[in-house]
């Protein structure tokens, strides 16, 4: 059996481990867009109604297998263990996940009447069934990518993501392309598109298990009695809190595709037209996921020298780490929020072709404030021992989403449920933020309250941030004024919303960026506090883009 050293190998798998994921996510976020443009509004409604439902049945069967199985097979590695006790590690976890996937589609394929019934458009039903059958092949895929990593090889887990995400855009686009050839309905091409989850976990799992059969070894596994089952009760023990705390991240979504639909349709609506104002409803999604996705990327990286910090028991250090990262979490999340608001509809022009729904836009955009700063306590709260506290969060802004839509979706629409949603995780971030503060109080390294801050760096960087803000909104207003102008005529609508949102996008971000960095919103020493900020401490006084200490 192979052993794989600890040093610069796992640095450099964990690197890989982590640039395959983003990577993956991505090319999830981006595929819908045209999904949109060619389907049209009520296809790409359906998908976001159906998807996170397949994510949270996806969860329930598999969150957290692939991390007890490394976990198990490396610890067994250490122990000294030979390859046939490994390798029955692996067949228990193929064995309990096997279980787990039937059962899911089982359910998921028997209920889907009812379920697209709940949903609010009876069509969904063939796209809830298409998508089930990925249930059969995403566990064991799980189960195999869990074992990769338990013996150190990485390169096979992060492949295999990218593998299966490739193979399901790929699908996506063949059925789009046959459909428009062939004439199909809106139900049937949402049905097809969301075969491509189960053509995708087809293609990782042969590629994972063509991985797995070239590096075979011919070892003969130990039948002790009761081992197999005794593996299957320990890797589902090691397994259940983190799918407890990752079933709540779908669960958010799955709250929408349950309620926003069908509220509609009891509203008045016909399904067809309640499913095609979810979709209108979902534009803004992709561009908000995006910046959650790139904000949570940016607490991971930070995490590990958050962890240390407190082991070493460098509690000011620990102390100005958490709050430069909570405070950096506000700033960029609200500069994320601003710019989505601003430019919401040359960026709704842009990706969508149209300005349908464009205050709906605006209001989903306002989330990625909240969302951001979710993403980055998450991982702090964990870093700092508070394990549970996320899941709870993420349950409670499930919770009040659900609560918020049943009263203003009737009275409102689409833009009551987007209030909802501004309200509800607006409330989470809080709740979010306090607990941070709670937490690093109780591991001895508290944050200064914002009242004692005011004279401090974190008063100052309060002000330096909400000056970048307003800075950063008057050169958005110039600038899309004077481009407005400048392009009258010149280019066609989409072409002209293209060169607005772009330019937008890029002239809010250093107009941001700039003012934040020159005010003062984080000091050299705070950067020299980061794990790896020395080096950028260093080049931004060589730019002049940070005051001196």
């Amino acid at each position: 059996m192979d052993r794989k050293p600890a040093g610069g190998f796992w640095k450099n798998g964990v690197m890989l481990m982590a640039g395959a994921a983003l990577l993956s996510k991505l090319i999830g976020v981006f595929q819908k867009i045209p999904l949109q443009n060619i389907a049209g509004d009520r296809v790409f409604g359906i998908y976001n109604a159906v998807y996170p439902f397949y994510q949270l049945a996806a969860v329930l069967a598999t969150a957290g297998l692939p991390t007890a199985v490394s976990l198990l097979i490396a610890e067994r590695l250490r122990s000294g263990e030979d390859a046939g006790g490994v390798r029955r590690t692996l067949y228990a976890a193929m064995l309990l996940l096997g279980c787990t996937g039937i059962i899911a589609f089982g359910l998921t394929w028997a209920g889907a009447d009812e379920l697209s019934r709940l949903i609010g458009d009876r069509e969904t039903s063939g796209a809830i069934r298409a998508v089930s059958t990925a249930l059969l092949f995403v566990p064991i895929v799980a189960a195999l990518r869990g074992y990769a990593q338990g013996l150190g090889r990485m390169a096979p887990s992060a492949m295999s993501q990218l593998v299966e995400q490739l193979v399901r855009v790929g699908v996506m686009v063949f059925v789009l392309w046959l459909s428009w050839s062939a004439g199909w309905g809106e139900a049937d091409i949402a049905a097809g598109v969301m075969s491509g989850s189960a053509c995708g976990g087809v293609a990782a799992l042969l590629f994972l298990a063509l991985i797995s059969w070239r590096r075979r070894r011919r070892t003969r596994m130990p039948k002790e009695r009761g081992a197999l089952r005794a593996d299957m009760k320990r890797l589902a023990v090691v397994a259940l809190p983190a799918a407890l705390g990752a079933v709540v991240v779908p669960a958010v979504g799955a709250v929408d595709a349950f309620t926003v639909p069908r509220l509609l349709h009891e509203s008045g609506m016909a399904e067809a037209e309640a499913m095609s104002a979810f979709g209108v409803y979902s534009r803004a999604q992709p561009l908000v996921q995006l910046v959650v996705m790139m904000a949570g990327a940016a607490a991971a990286a930070i995490v590990p020298g958050l962890a240390l910090a407190r082991m070493r028991g460098a509690y000011g250090q620990l102390s100005q780490q958490l709050a430069v990262t909570m405070r950096a979490a506000w700033g960029t999340g609200a500069a994320a929020c601003l710019g989505l608001v601003l430019l919401a509809e040359p960026l709704n022009v842009m990706l969508y072709s149209d300005s349908k729904g464009t205050l709906v836009f605006m209001l989903v955009g306002v989330t990625a404030l909240a969302g951001s700063v979710n993403a980055v306590a998450a991982p702090v709260l964990a870093s700092l021992g508070a394990v549970r506290a996320p899941a709870l969060l993420l349950l409670t802004a499930a919770l009040l989403k659900g609560g918020l839509n049943a009263v203003l979706v009737p009275a409102y629409g689409a833009e009551g449920a987007a209030a909802a949603g501004v309200a509800a995780l607006g409330a989470t971030a809080l709740l979010s933020a306090a607990a941070v503060h709670r937490a690093a109080a109780l591991s001895g390294a508290p944050i200064p309250a914002a009242r004692a801050a005011k004279a401090t760096a974190g008063g100052r960087s309060a002000a330096a941030v909400t000056l970048a803000l307003a800075v950063m909104a008057a050169a958005l207003l110039l600038f899309e004024r004077a481009l407005s102008a400048a392009l009258l005529g010149l280019l066609p609508p989409r072409a002209a919303a293209v060169a607005l949102a772009l330019t937008g996008v890029a002239v809010g971000a250093c107009a941001f960026g700039v003012a934040a960095l020159r005010g003062g919103a984080v000091s050299a020493r705070e950067w020299r506090a980061l794990p790896g900020g020395g080096k950028w401490a260093a080049r931004l006084r060589h730019w002049r883009l940070i005051p001196p200490d």
